[in-house]
């Protein structure tokens, strides 16, 4: 653009006092034109990534006050010696919350993939994986139960779709 100018501007000198102050004219009114325009975009701009940054941090401050609570439930349930598939549920939602959501947010803040589906398939994932983890070191340490584990996975699985559905549905959709 600079170069643009001083092509133009050198072209326009060899025209005489008149047609430069012709260009002058046209590049004021240029300027006057499209420096608002342009500081408008700027700041429409500014103000979709702050909503979406805002919605953000509401998002993560949601998954990791859960988090703390699942901790605190996990806590109850282990001093209590509570040994249902309750005990197994908030294992595996506690570990593939913490391990998913470390994966998603960063994902959808700096992408622009869409959020629920980054959240199904990485949820997929790392509940996927997390499971098979579970099933080879129950094989080998004894004692596993399969179905138990299996339900965990599957609850972890919905109860984070869930959340990231709901916030999702919340999230204001900014094209």
């Amino acid at each position: 653009m600079t170069q643009l100018f001083r092509d133009c501007y050198r072209d326009i000198q060899s025209d005489g006092l008149i047609s430069a102050i012709a260009f002058w004219r046209r590049m004021i009114v240029d300027v006057i034109r499209t420096a608002p325009l342009e500081r408008w975009e700027a700041l429409e701009r500014r103000c979709k990534i702050m909503k979406n940054l805002k919605s953000d941090l509401i998002g993560l401050v949601a998954c990791l006050a859960i988090i703390a609570v699942l901790f605190l439930l996990f806590g109850y349930v282990r001093k209590h010696e509570v040994a249902t598939i309750l005990g197994h549920a908030l294992d595996a939602i506690i570990t593939a919350g913490i391990v998913s959501n470390l994966i998603i947010f960063p994902l959808v803040m700096l992408t622009r993939l869409s959020a629920f589906r980054t959240a199904l398939w990485t949820l997929l994932a790392v509940n996927g994986a997390l499971l098979l983890l579970a099933t080879l070191i129950g094989i080998r340490v004894g004692g596993f139960n399969f179905p138990a584990v299996l339900a965990s996975y599957v609850v972890s699985f919905l109860f984070w779709l869930s959340f990231h559905w709901l916030r999702s549905q919340i999230r204001p959709q900014l094209s």
